[in-house]
């Protein structure tokens, strides 16, 4: 049975052979289509200096078509110009800011059935998109990327989707902290608890981190406004959730759970609840010495050596 690189290897001499053939006498949107699918392949391969060049060749044929009067469908605008974007970003942020921004201007003529996309590649690209925002400091330029994600999400009654839109309403969240609005981040950050809480009660969520992600948002917010029972409540809620991953040996961020306890840990002191806040503080030690354990004995590092006794050796 042929590999995932045999299947890329082919494909992209099939789309060579195409993107050659088009060149010497093919319509403008049989090789811009070429050039697209060639540049995904190659994306995929790695070579992604090739790949921008193909998109910069589907670009200039979008523009050129557009000048002309020629309607370009806007799932090859959209495609294009996400695509180059996203192989830009290790290089140069501005320049795949640029390009989303220009993509975002199709957005709302994008949907299911347009070229190259249906519903689940539209909230895809735009979860990716708006993610590629956020973590670049640009929230401002994810709104419209959530909105439409929202827009195609909102209202799916099946798992994929519900929990797609609990990932768009966390990255709204994150979006609206971000810029201020703390008002509406609350309110989204609580309605992505809902979905996700009902996802998990129903055995259907896929990511319990994104639920964790979610609590701990959620009380960062509560703490701000000063609404202090909230924030013991929704930070009880993302430990008890870590905490059971860690009983099961599923928790990657042990450091996140120690940190959630230490924090919870000082709120407690400044009510002067010193017994709950001993109960915390004395977790996020056993947390902390649980860490060491593991990275020494991952490390085939012996817990119980003498360090002194070996630097007094090393002096004889």
């Amino acid at each position: 049975m042929p590999t995932v690189d045999e299947h890329l290897e082919q494909a992209l001499r099939e789309y060579n052979e195409k993107v050659n053939a088009l060149e010497d006498g093919g319509s403008p949107q049989e090789l811009l289509d070429a050039y697209i699918h060639r540049g995904c392949v190659l994306s995929m391969i790695g070579s992604f200096v090739s790949a921008i060049t193909d998109f910069d060749e589907a670009i200039e044929i979008i523009t050129a078509m557009e000048d002309s009067g020629t309607s370009v469908d806007s799932g090859y605008f959209v495609k294009a110009y996400t695509s180059r974007g996203a192989l830009e970003i290790e290089k140069s942020v501005k320049s795949m800011a640029d390009d989303y921004r220009v993509a975002a201007s199709r957005l709302g003529d994008l949907k299911d059935g347009s070229k190259y996309y249906d519903t689940k590649d539209i909230a895809e690209m735009c979860l990716d998109c708006g993610c590629d925002l956020v973590d670049s400091d640009l929230a401002s330029d994810a709104i419209p990327y959530i909105e439409k994600a929202l827009s195609v999400l909102v209202g799916k009654d099946d798992p994929w989707s519900r929990n797609r839109y609990m990932e768009a309403c966390d990255l709204e969240g994150q979006v609206r902290m971000d810029t201020e609005d703390f008002e509406k981040a609350a309110e989204v950050f609580d309605e992505s608890l809902r979905v996700g809480e009902e996802l998990r009660a129903e055995g259907s969520l896929e990511d319990i981190m994104e639920l964790v992600s979610a609590y701990v948002s959620r009380g960062d917010l509560a703490e701000d406004a000063g609404d202090m029972d909230l924030y013991f409540d929704v930070r009880d809620k993302a430990i008890a959730i870590m905490e059971d991953l860690m009983d099961r040996d599923d928790l990657d961020d042990t450091e996140l759970l120690a940190n959630l306890h230490g924090e919870v840990a000082q709120a407690y002191m400044k009510r002067n609840d010193m017994k709950t806040a001993e109960k915390h503080l004395m977790r996020q030690v056993a947390i902390n010495l649980h860490g060491a354990k593991d990275y020494m004995d991952g490390n085939g590092i012996d817990r119980h050596t003498d360090y002194g006794s070996e630097r007094d050796g090393d002096d004889e």
